[in-house]
């Protein structure tokens, strides 16, 4: 199927490329269908659009590139919602938010992305009594796309 984009124009979706949000996206409950879009000239960020709603896609990251110790656990019952099976069929996402003039990137560790890869199921849950929040700030070396030292920004 084709979907009209606002960032990325006219994608091309196929069936095994759209990934199913249990309970929708927070803020988004009615939209449930999503696919993974990783240019090559923003790595290490991604995208993951919305295939009902073409000018809906978030940037999301992998949390462990930035923030080597982040540590999660996965409660049974989502495990059992999402049928996970092994740990190698589950990735992990973070949602980015990037101000207006790009000089602050943070990570939203506090709400990450669960994705079985090979249920193509997902979902973002909130780690309750966490010390994790929703602004983690991260600086990218200008030199490359390596993370110098995190720091975490309160509020």
């Amino acid at each position: 199927m084709k979907i009209s984009t606002l960032f990325f124009g006219e994608l091309e979706v196929i069936d095994e490329e759209i990934v199913t949000f249990t309970q929708g996206v927070p803020g988004f409950e009615e939209l449930t269908q999503f696919t993974l879009v990783q240019p090559e000239d923003s790595a290490p960020f991604s995208y993951i659009q919305s295939v009902q709603e073409g000018d809906l896609s978030f940037v999301v990251t992998d949390p462990f590139l930035f923030f080597k110790d982040y540590d999660i656990s996965l409660p049974e019952a989502l495990q059992a919602e999402l049928k996970i099976e092994q740990p190698e069929d589950v990735l992990v996402w973070t949602v980015v938010t990037v101000n207006h003039d790009f000089s602050k990137i943070t990570l939203n560790l506090l709400a990450p992305i669960i994705w079985n890869v090979k249920t193509k199921m997902a979902k973002q849950i909130i780690l309750h009594d966490s010390e994790y929040n929703t602004k983690h700030e991260i600086v990218l070396n200008a030199d490359s796309d390596e993370a110098s030292e995190p720091t975490q920004v309160e509020g």
